[in-house]
């Protein structure tokens, strides 16, 4: 399950004291990398997120059938770890944003390029 969390700027430190307190055991918190990004926060649980590089969180309001073609495109790309759709959020693991910005590079902008509205954001463990 992927939950999302809106945090006013400022109140990271308050947020996550109050999240840890909060949490389900194996659940694992994720902080956007660009600290202009709402929801500026993500939990993973059932699996966790990684405790290393980097998640293209992507919520979406779409057919889930249209993402195994963009992961399979992607699957090959250096970095690409793995991918998974979770409640209409497609859940990427990349090695680093670097590696997702090369792909994006070489491949075109494959989330943007879905005939259907979405959100994207990268998130690394808080």
């Amino acid at each position: 399950m992927i939950e999302f969390f809106t945090v006013p700027p400022g109140e990271d430190d308050a947020f996550r004291a109050a999240w840890t307190d909060a949490a389900a055991p194996a659940t694992t918190l994720h902080r956007a990398l660009r600290d202009d990004t709402q929801p500026r926060f993500a939990a993973l649980s059932a699996p966790g997120g990684p405790d290393a590089g980097v998640l293209l969180l992507v919520e979406f309001d779409g057919d889930d059938a249209l993402w195994p073609p963009v992961f399979a495109r992607w699957t090959p790309r250096q970095g690409f770890i793995e991918a998974r759709l979770d409640g209409g959020v497609a859940a990427v693991h990349w090695s680093s944003p670097l590696m997702y910005q090369r792909a994006v590079q070489a491949e075109g902008d494959l989330v943007a390029a879905l005939p259907f509205p979405t959100r994207a954001a990268l998130y690394a463990r808080a």
